[in-house]
């Protein structure tokens, strides 16, 4: 779903979990949805989001590997499957959310993803959803948050156009004039 993407070490990134779906009557607790991964670089629009069957330690653990490289600062709450991450060769910092929003020691916060998860739970409400489609929202949402502005959109769009049908050479065009020209006699 994501693109792959590596961040170095001594970079910042926020992970969390959140479940996207429908409240039964719209009270109380969710009960219909996917549970998402997510990742974000503090400072930067870079973002990873990978639809998970469980929030295991062995499966969040194999999509941090995919998109963080070891050495990497983590920031994340209290949830036991992230308890591994140290031995891992990351940086590991907490936060219990029932304490701090902000550890006062360290700095460590995840309000960067938890923004995150509104902003993009925010933009899919409401809208009627292609079933099947959910990686595709998500996709969407990486998309348009690293690329932010209309230009940047523009030239991310070209570099698409020009991954998929690569431009010619000049000695391509001029081989395949001469083929027409000797068809033509």
């Amino acid at each position: 779903m994501a693109v792959r993407q590596n961040w170095r070490p001594g970079i910042v990134v926020e992970i969390d979990e959140t479940r996207f779906g429908k409240r039964k009557y719209n009270r109380g607790k969710r009960v219909v949805g996917r549970w998402v991964f997510g990742g974000v670089e503090r400072g930067t629009n870079n973002c990873f989001f990978a639809v998970v069957e469980n929030r295991t330690s062995e499966v969040l653990l194999s999509v941090i590997e995919e998109h963080i490289l070891p050495g990497t600062t983590v920031m994340s709450d209290c949830w036991s499957s992230y308890q591994c991450l140290s031995d891992e060769g990351f940086v590991h910092l907490t936060v219990n959310h029932s304490m701090h929003f902000v550890v006062p020691d360290t700095g460590a916060h995840t309000q960067s993803i938890e923004g995150t998860w509104s902003a993009i739970k925010r933009g899919l409400k409401g809208t009627n959803h292609v079933k099947g489609q959910f990686d595709s929202y998500m996709a969407a949402y990486m998309w348009k948050r690293k690329n932010s502005t209309a230009e940047s959109r523009m030239e991310s769009l070209l570099d698409m156009i020009k991954e998929f049908y690569p431009p010619r050479s000049k000695d391509k065009r001029k081989l395949k004039k001469k083929k027409k020209g000797n068809e033509v006699k």
